[in-house]
């Protein structure tokens, strides 16, 4: 039993450090200005093959400009 507690006290910590990561990586996008937004977005519309790295920047990029449009921020 006391393998199980001291697991769930390993969890915790990699789950806080990554809702940190994710919040700090989405509150960075905020602010980028909408012409360089706007940049980023077409480059990736436009590249063919695209690398890891680059694509998790395309979804980051394209989740910005979503959150922008819902508030009413035709960006791209």
């Amino acid at each position: 039993m006391p393998e199980k507690s001291y697991r769930n006290r390993n969890v915790i910590p990699w789950v806080l450090a990554t809702t940190l990561l994710l919040a700090a990586c989405e509150g960075s996008l905020g602010g980028m200005s909408d012409r360089e937004l706007q940049e980023k977005a077409h480059e990736c519309m436009t590249e063919q093959e695209q690398s890891p790295g680059m694509a998790i920047q395309c979804d980051n990029y394209r989740r910005e400009c979503q959150r922008r449009r819902d508030a009413g921020r035709f960006v791209c």
